[in-house]
């Protein structure tokens, strides 16, 4: 008896999928005959695609029984409650990035302390054991004071919990008391890092005209005399296209063992620049394939980096484990995986969702932190709304796709390109394919070193 499964044409065969996270490449010939179930039961294909789930032959109900297990890993996201609180502490911001989607009104901002004491208190009837803050602005730093506050608070208010915290910075205003604070406090901090100097000062511009990439330099160097590492996340424009050898090279000088290389997301100063910095998918995809080859050629040569993308998705097909990457998630992760709250109290979906709310538009708006419980954000029309329009299983083009066990889909970027919650962003759909092509690429040549390697990054997550 045939399982549930996916497939699609992949090179000169079929790739099946199904929902326990297992693939299979099979040829033509091969297929035709998994389809019309005509494999001989006793053959060593049908016993492999018994052991990964794509036929049976004893009853139903044990066959159930045994995807259980699988399926229960690959979505125990659905069994917990938001675990990422995002705070906007200020919309100001001392960069001027071409692709910005967080500082979009044109009044500026910063959360107060009584904002970020009351939204603490409303976190601590969440059900969620372990929650991360993310500090967010604009520029984060701008804001110190109210950081500072809240940690301390929450290591009273919220000390039922296990709590992480997290900063996502620039790095220009990093001072050394600052990093001795971060780290008496087990304080981690992330910070964007496009490419070479020129790339990212181009990406990413200061306003007061000094080098970008040099003060990030200088805050990072400042958090490392503390013992304290930076992640960093790359985002793709036009001009990076050309410069996939020189981006990776500047992680790898840098010290970086991992680079999380992304497309740009058509919001804020992004969509009103988008002929000047943005590109084809096609063209995006190109770019990541050359990035992938560099990152496998470093480590071939024995220095060891991670592409974080490519691993949030071999995490699924090689162990079946379901990540908490909010995008990549069936329901998407917003509300349910994540919150961002914002200056003045206002609570939104997700990240994008307050960042579309500094163009003016509080579509994805969930409530506000003196006016309505956490109860009342999740039970929210809007909360509900986007958990239904992010169902993979309910999504035209998505239910019945090949990749839909390893992909997600984001409400408010179709939002925002397509004026509902619905309607997939066709380019973000061909980049995900496009990226999942060149993984599964990989798989199919079984190179041994790179599947090491593709199981390695797994394990690291």
């Amino acid at each position: 008896m045939l399982g549930h499964f996916y497939f699609n044409r992949f090179q000169d065969g079929i790739l099946i999928t199904n929902d326990t996270g297992y693939y299979h490449f099979l040829t033509t010939d091969q297929f035709n005959s998994f389809a019309k179930g005509a494999l001989p039961t006793d053959s060593s294909l049908f016993l492999e695609l018994q052991s990964k789930h794509f036929c049976y032959s004893g009853s139903t109900e044990g066959y159930i029984l045994d995807c259980l297990e699988d399926i229960r890993n690959g979505s125990n996201h659905l069994f917990e409650s938001t675990s990422l609180f995002i705070f906007a502490v200020t919309n100001q911001c001392n960069n001027q990035c071409v692709y910005c989607q967080a500082n979009g009104s044109e009044s500026s901002r910063k959360m107060t302390k009584e904002v970020a004491e009351a939204a603490l208190q409303r976190i601590a009837v969440c059900p969620s054991r372990s929650i991360t803050i993310e500090f967010q602005g604009g520029e984060p730093l701008i804001n110190y004071p109210v950081i500072k506050y809240t940690v301390l608070q929450a290591e009273d208010i919220l000390k039922s919990k296990d709590v992480q915290f997290t900063v996502v910075s620039n790095l220009s205003l990093l001072t050394n008391e600052m990093a001795q604070f971060f780290k008496a406090h087990k304080v981690s901090v992330s910070t964007s890092l496009d490419g070479n100097k020129e790339l990212h000062d181009q990406n990413r511009p200061a306003c007061d005209k000094t080098s970008s990439y040099d003060n990030m330099i200088r805050g990072k160097t400042i958090l490392e005399n503390y013992g304290i590492k930076t992640g960093a996340i790359q985002t793709t424009t036009r001009e990076s296209l050309a410069l996939a050898k020189e981006i990776i090279k500047t992680y790898v000088d840098l010290g970086y063992t991992q680079v999380f290389v992304r497309p740009l997301t058509r919001l804020g100063s992004a969509a009103q620049r988008w002929t000047e910095i943005g590109y084809t998918p096609s063209e995006f995809v190109s770019f990541y394939r050359q990035i992938l080859n560099e990152v496998i050629e470093y480590n071939r040569k024995g220095i060891p980096l991670v592409e974080y993308h490519a691993s949030l998705f071999l995490s699924k097909m090689l162990s079946g484990k379901s990540v908490n990457y909010m995008e990549l998630r069936s329901p998407c992760g917003a509300g349910l995986g994540q919150i961002a709250i914002t200056a003045n109290g206002n609570v939104y979906t997700c990240d994008e969702g307050r960042m579309l709310a500094e163009t003016g538009d509080e579509a994805f708006l969930l409530g506000n932190v003196f006016s309505d419980s956490y109860d009342d954000w999740i039970n929210s029309s809007c909360c509900k709304a986007v958990c239904s329009a992010s169902l993979l299983e309910t999504s035209p083009g998505c239910c019945d796709c090949v990749y839909k066990p390893y992909c997600g889909v984001c409400p408010v970027v179709n939002y925002a390109i397509n004026g509902n919650i619905t309607t997939i962003s066709r380019d973000r759909c061909t980049i995900y394919k496009g990226m999942l092509n060149i993984l599964f690429e990989y798989l199919k040549n079984e190179d041994p070193f790179i599947l090491r390697l593709f199981n390695d990054w797994c394990q690291n997550l």
